[in-house]
């Protein structure tokens, strides 16, 4: 069961929303920004960043309104039809997103660390760590997390400092030189890969001082954008845009051309790996979390058993799905621009409107009720 007696602090769901964004994004959008506009992929970061907080203060605007859960306040707000239809977007979002990401990690894996391993085996085991740590219940992955977040981010931030010697300034240029339609579409790229950030909605009953959740996405989306920015400058300078634009994990490539001082260790490239590893299944663990949460709602589950082995499979056969035929990434990056995106904003803009005729309702009634007293 989820312990939700057993609440986490603000400053564990920050770190939880930090390792499940900078992951995946710092390890994919260097390639993507590169090569659609070069040096302007800053602007992207940083618009991108400004899309992240408009969709920050929608949610903060529902979660003021959510008393109980943000499933019972869909049901208020829309109904209980409408309300499960968006539990449903809601679960397919999370499970895809689960079974892309075991995909990443696998893949990661096979390529940097067991070379000759099998891919259905490698994603049983994450697949199986996952569901121990859902059973766990979110404190102790939130504890786990806390200790890992420095863990990997003090390596980081020593690797990246020694790279600094190989980066090329001159690589930086030209700015300001990408279209209009490149720089939007960089955009929404970055946008969506911040869409994890609204597993705060479903966090309030598992959370202290939950009324600042929406807080904590904010300063956790600051730091991603701020650390995927050095990292992009640092690639850009290191590889140049066309050279990056084809690399597939360009910031792994960087670990393992970095010389430590001495030469005492030559492959930190493999230690390094370690860092998006944990990373990629932090945000391999949200999806599991969130996507059997959603379910045990929506069927009222005394426990989460079902729901958690429903999730694991289906994010298992996504995994298997991406893995075997490339052009279901495609697929994924469309359904992921066209339908989720619009839809996160969509969901949280009819809430509100929802919410704000019903209070008008209210309203009218009350005065209504005080004018026939006042006339009797």
């Amino acid at each position: 069961m989820f312990a939700e007696n057993r609440k986490i602090s603000l400053r564990q769901v920050r770190r939880l929303l930090i390792l499940d964004i900078f992951g995946w994004s710092s390890l994919m959008i260097p390639g993507m920004l590169s090569s659609m506009t070069g040096a302007d992929g800053i602007f992207c970061l940083l618009f991108g960043m400004a899309g992240g907080m408009i969709l920050l203060w929608l949610m903060k605007k529902n979660l003021q309104y959510t008393q109980k859960n943000y499933y019972d306040y869909m049901k208020d707000m829309v109904g209980q039809i409408p309300g499960d239809l968006f539990m449903v977007f809601y679960f397919l979002y999370f499970v895809t997103l689960c079974g892309f990401v075991l995909y990443q990690t696998t893949v990661l894996v096979l390529t940097w660390l067991l070379p000759e391993g099998s891919y259905v085996w490698v994603s049983f085991l994450l697949l199986a760590l996952a569901a121990y740590g859902t059973l766990r219940g979110i404190e102790g992955r939130a504890r786990i997390y806390e200790i890992l977040f420095w863990f990997l981010g003090i390596p980081l931030l020593v690797m990246l400092f020694l790279a600094l010697q190989e980066v090329r300034t001159d690589y930086w240029t030209p700015i300001v030189s990408s279209g209009k339609t490149e720089l939007i579409q960089g955009s929404i790229s970055f946008l969506i890969f911040l869409l994890p950030l609204t597993a705060i909605l479903f966090l309030k009953p598992f959370c202290r001082k939950s009324e600042k959740l929406a807080d904590c996405g904010k300063w956790a989306l600051i730091l991603v954008t701020f650390m995927d920015l050095i990292i992009y400058l640092i690639l850009l300078g290191v590889f140049g845009k066309n050279t990056l634009g084809v690399l597939r994990r360009p910031v792994i490539t960087l670990m393992g051309m970095v010389n430590l001082p001495g030469g005492f260790f030559t492959r930190q490239d493999v230690v390094m790996t370690g860092v998006w590893f944990f990373a990629l299944f932090a945000l391999l663990h949200t999806g599991i979390f969130q996507s059997t949460l959603i379910l045990k709602e929506m069927f009222q589950e005394a426990g989460n058993r079902y729901s958690m082995c429903i999730s694991l499979f289906l994010a298992g056969m996504a995994g298997i799905g991406f893995f075997h035929n490339t052009f279901l990434l495609e697929v994924y990056e469309i359904y992921q621009t066209w339908i989720v995106l619009p839809g996160m904003i969509g969901i949280l803009v009819i809430l509100l409107l929802a919410h704000q005729i019903k209070a008008r309702g209210r309203n009218r009634k009350g005065e209504d009720a005080s004018c026939g007293k006042n006339i009797s």
